[in-house]
């Protein structure tokens, strides 16, 4: 696994369609919890009112090489989840890491 400062180095060199959509997920969903996706559609209109010009179809095909490469998984054909390496990327290029869900185990009813 790599280490945070070898993945800051490896962001640092990502070509800009991939730095903006693993930048995307606390931009658009700032409270978003770790593996939470967004959808294509939703990743397309946050980088058509910033004006970057990238397509629906290129950032398809740049979360498929993601996906490839293990830092998300695409679910239902339309949603892009980061994985546990996604998240740690995620965070070596935003520098915010997603909260983790935690909550307390659920104490049985009574008989």
């Amino acid at each position: 696994m790599p280490t945070d400062e070898q993945l800051r180095a490896y962001a640092r060199g990502l070509p800009p369609i991939y730095l903006e959509i693993l930048a995307a997920f606390p931009r658009i969903e700032p409270n978003r919890k770790a593996g939470y996706g967004l959808a294509f559609q939703t990743i397309a209109s946050d980088f058509d009112s910033r004006g970057l010009g990238f397509r629906i179809g290129e950032i398809i095909k740049a979360c498929e090489q993601l996906q490839q490469q293990g830092v998300v998984e695409i679910k239902h054909r339309i949603f892009v989840h980061p994985t546990e390496s996604g998240e740690r990327l995620i965070a070596a290029v935003t520098g915010q890491q997603a909260p983790q869900e935690e909550v307390p185990a659920l104490p049985p009813l009574p008989r």
